[in-house]
């Protein structure tokens, strides 16, 4: 308990360290690496492949986020030089929170989503998060799919989320056990 007091207020403490490696999904081959400032071009471009034209988050957001250390993780998946994935995640007193995921509409359904937010859920749970969270378009039925796959649940509906379309979100929550909690259990 007093670990969790002292993570609670003391941010510094959060361990966010990912080693790049090699991932062998679907008979094919990816790269698995922490996110820069030298991927947000392939990072605009795979959102405006996904969201139909449109850039969700914007250059100046996704430089903010990658510059957040202390609290903010975001990792690209690369099969060779084309950006294939990406997810974000922020830590917040006890909860992960992911911030932002997409795939390539090409590699959508070959395990890549699955896998980044199953990656998150193993970091948030080494840094003591009981719970995760996130947020996703109403209409987005496919994501909600993966969503609940994993353990996700509904929470409630967050009204004119995304403003811009007048499109309502989907507060998903998963509850997660602390690794620690696991190992004396």
């Amino acid at each position: 308990m007093l670990r969790k007091f002292s993570l609670f207020f003391h941010p510094e403490e959060i361990d966010l360290s990912f080693s790049p490696f090699a991932l062998r999904l679907d008979n094919q081959t990816y790269q698995i690496m922490k996110a820069s400032d030298e991927n947000i071009a392939d990072l605009l471009g795979l959102e405006q492949e996904v969201y139909f034209g449109r850039t969700p988050w914007s250059r100046f957001s996704f430089k903010s986020e990658l510059k957040k250390h202390a609290n903010s993780l975001y990792l690209v998946v690369y099969q060779g030089s084309t950006l294939v994935g990406f997810i974000g995640m922020r830590m917040q007193a006890q909860e992960g929170r992911i911030t932002n995921i997409a795939v390539k509409p090409a590699f959508q359904r070959r395990g890549i989503g699955g896998f980044l937010l199953r990656t998150m859920i193993e970091i948030a749970q080494r840094n003591h998060a009981v719970q995760m969270t996130l947020e996703v378009r109403s209409d987005n039925y496919n994501a909600q799919s993966l969503y609940r796959k994993i353990g996700f649940r509904d929470n409630f509906i967050r009204k004119n989320y995304y403003s811009a379309e007048h499109a309502d979100a989907v507060s998903m929550i998963k509850k997660i056990a602390d690794k620690e909690q696991e190992e004396v259990n």
